[in-house]
């Protein structure tokens, strides 16, 4: 038979897609409301009218897939979903213009999660008074700090989100949006009035005693220990990039923080124990619940925490009901549940990967079980009873493998989209890595929490939490191993082209990267300790440059990374230093901690050049005296002017006039067509005569509002613009990117700024 001329096994895929899909949703109807509920969230993200659009269309493809209760269930909850979304993202986008630049402000609010830090700590909290109370803000204060629960109040500021200002940088602003975040709000310098209630006491000393218990008999700052407590109870390790990274690139970062794989591990091992002590299956789930709540309470309820809870609460659930359990269904339930109640949660990239990770999981499994069929098929010829005791346990062991890689190889390929657009990364490694980090994970999770059951019993706690120190090691040179594997690991948007990149940073902290694309890279200046860990690591990681060198241009604390962070983060073999005497202990640090390290230090007044990659040549146009210890770090800055092809870029951080005098005065050439300029805190700089003897066409200049000597005065950028000089004011343009295109030109471009500044090749 045919249609119109048309054979019917041309029409037979179209169908058995039709019926696989309408099978599909009367299995799990739960998760297939939920997908609708996703569509619907994503549409009104874009406008309101778009997600009602979706709801009704959805409505009509649910009533062609499973009758009208299904056409009905798809568009009411697509429908309300978008209500809520539209409510609370109204609500938070009133505040955040109604908050932002409010001063003076005496704000009372209670603290939704443990406040980070010590002497200046942060949390998120709720506002409990005036026009905007209910909405969340990121508090910003001093003092000791509170806990989740406590009731805060003091006197400040409200400020704006704060926005990305250099290319690559993590975008706070979108990541506090995504936490319901609608404004920051600084405290000032009083400390703020803590109410801290009997339960939130409570909660906190038991949280608090669980961290100590964990790593009794390990040495705080170990590297054991961080590993321990980021695994156990989620406690990301301060100043561990380089730790991180090997887990990152490994693909088994969800393995260094608490996730749902850590929440389903404590089931798996309650399970378990209750299974060895003959407890029965429906009450084994009763008493699996506590565990598993409790478990996500005291590591913090993070996200994927709270959401693999409540999944296991629903799967577990089926048990107790005596229902075949389905783990989309429960996915579904949870993931319906959490957008119904707020769609923002839809945007934050943990609770995408947590969700999505699952889904592939339970829907690729299969899938990917093909590709390692292999492994579990027993010898041709050989029936179970001929097989002897260690070729039956040989053919176990390969169907676990085969599993633990199939459920590998769908988490990897379900996740992989996600971690490209999040974090520009590709780990196929990650199914092979996973293989030996899970169970070491899973090793090192039960170590954790018998040292804490054993904690009454010192000397025994301490000898398991010791042991557990070397499972950690292991877990980390694991992480090492895998993440050095030649092609492990992609990383997305690498900058190829040759650039100069100049960083825009926070209370007058300096960095510059030039990078070849290619064949190296070198830091000149690394910001503050601050700055280098949460706007110059993020960059680099996210275009994959690498430095091998450093250049400082002075001993400032704002120039120098925090020395050892920057060499632990980074593969730094050479270092060019401006002084060889100072009193910041952190330039000491630079000069007596990187040789240790391996790192080979030269010095600006034993130095003329440096080859830079990519052709280019670093000139060393002044040494500070080197006698000056006493004096201001900004009175010894190095003057260094970058050859790059044809083109001079003069660096001069935050020199003032009376370090200008000293470079006239020896008489070199300064000329340059682009000054990088900071700002001196107490001396004037680029004075008339230096700028003679520049003659620069475009001044790049750091201008920060806080604090005020570190601000620019207008008439001083309307000065320079009358000499004829173009002026890209930081302030404005953010970060700035410096590239020689094909035809010799110089581009500059500022990452906020609408038009680059280009400069015609002579």
């Amino acid at each position: 038979m045919s249609f119109n001329g048309a054979p019917t096994s041309m029409w037979k895929p179209g169908y058995c897609m039709i019926g696989w899909l309408r099978r599909f949703v009367v299995r799990h109807p739960l998760f297939a409301v939920a997908v609708a509920v996703v569509i619907c969230v994503l549409a009104a993200h874009i406008h309101p009218w778009w997600g009602c659009a979706a709801g009704a269309v959805l409505a009509c493809a649910g009533f062609l897939t499973g009758g009208w209760r299904m056409g009905l269930a798809w568009g009411c909850c697509g429908c309300l979903a978008v209500g809520v979304y539209a409510v609370r993202d109204g609500s938070q986008r009133a505040a955040e213009q109604g908050l932002a630049g409010s001063l003076g402000c005496l704000v009372k609010a209670r603290v939704l999660k443990d406040a980070r830090g010590e002497r200046y700590w942060v949390a998120p909290v709720e506002l409990l008074d005036g026009g905007f109370a209910g909405e969340n803000v990121w508090w910003e204060g001093r003092g000791e700090a509170p806990v989740a629960g406590a009731v805060i109040t003091a006197r400040g500021d409200f400020m704006p989100l704060p926005q990305a200002r250099n290319p690559g940088e993590f975008d706070r602003a979108a990541w506090l949006r995504s936490l319901g975040v609608s404004a920051v709000f600084h405290a000032g310098n009083l400390e703020s009035e803590v109410e801290t209630g009997r339960l939130s006491a409570l909660g906190a000393q038991i949280r608090h005693g669980f961290r100590e218990r964990v790593t009794a008999g390990l040495p705080t700052d170990s590297r054991e220990a961080a590993v321990i407590r980021a695994v156990v109870i989620g406690e990301q390790p301060p100043d561990a990039d380089a730790l991180i990274a090997a887990f990152r690139n490994s693909g088994t970062l969800h393995a260094f923080s608490v996730s749902g794989l850590h929440v389903a591990m404590v089931g798996s091992i309650g399970w378990l124990l209750l299974g060895w002590l003959g407890v029965p299956r429906r009450w084994a789930v009763v008493a699996l619940l506590p565990l598993i709540f409790g478990y996500s309470w005291i590591t913090g309820n993070s996200a994927p925490a709270v959401r693999s809870a409540w999944m296991a609460a629903v799967f577990l659930g089926a048990f107790a009901f005596r229902r075949r359990p389905d783990l989309l269904n429960a996915l579904g339930a949870v993931l319906l549940a959490a957008l119904l109640w707020d769609g923002r949660l839809l945007f934050m990239p943990g609770v995408q990967l947590s969700y999505g990770v699952v889904a592939a999981i339970a829907v690729g499994t299969s899938w990917a079980a093909r590709t390692f069929a292999w492994m579990e098929t027993p010898e041709l010829y050989l029936p179970d009873r001929m097989m002897t005791r260690w070729q039956k346990c040989w053919l176990s062991w390969r169907k676990k493998i085969a599993q633990s890689l199939s459920v590998s190889l769908a988490a990897g390929v379900g996740s992989a989209p996600l971690t490209a657009y999040h974090f520009g990364l590709i780990t196929p490694i990650s199914v092979l890595a996973g293989l030996v980090l899970i169970p070491l994970v899973f090793i090192l999770l039960v170590a954790g929490l018998l040292g804490v059951a054993l904690s009454p019993l010192a000397p025994v706690s301490r000898f398991v939490n010791r042991v557990n120190g070397q499972v950690a090691n292991a877990s980390v040179v694991s992480a090492e191993f895998f993440a050095a594997i030649p092609g492990g690991h992609w990383q997305l948007g690498r900058e190829i082209r040759p650039t100069l990149q100049v960083y825009d940073l926070d209370h007058g902290a300096g960095a510059s990267v030039f990078s070849s694309g290619s064949d190296g890279a070198v830091l000149i200046d690394c910001a503050d300790a601050q700055g280098f860990k949460n706007r110059l690591m993020p960059s680099l990681r996210r275009f994959g440059i690498e430095p091998d060198s450093v250049v400082l241009s002075h001993p400032d604390g704002g120039h120098l990374g925090g020395a050892g962070a920057v060499w632990s983060a980074l593969p730094i073999r050479q270092v060019l230093m401006p002084v060889r005497l100072s009193r910041s202990p952190t330039y000491r640090s630079w000069m007596i901690d990187a040789p240790k390290a391996g790192i080979r230090l030269c010095y600006a007044d034993s130095t003329r050049s440096l080859p830079f990659p990519d052709g280019a040549t670093l000139e060393v146009l002044h040494a500070p005296d080197a006698d000056g210890q006493s004096s201001l770090a900004d009175d010894r800055v190095a003057l260094y002017r970058l050859h790059w092809h044809g083109w001079k870029i003069l660096f001069t951080s935050d020199a003032g006039m009376a370090t200008e005098r000293k470079a006239l005065a020896s008489g070199n050439d300064l000329s340059a067509d682009v000054i990088i300029a900071g700002c001196h805190r107490t001396d004037l700089s680029l004075g008339d005569a230096f700028m003679d003897a520049v003659h620069p066409q475009v001044i790049i200049a750091s201008n920060n509002l806080f604090p005020l000597a570190e601000r620019r005065d207008p008439n001083t950028f309307a000065y320079w613009k009358s000499r004829g000089i173009r002026v890209v004011d930081q302030a404005e343009s953010g970060g700035v990117t410096l590239r020689v295109d094909d035809s010799g030109d110089l581009r500059i471009e500022g990452f906020l700024s609408a038009s680059p500044v280009i400069l015609k090749a002579r």
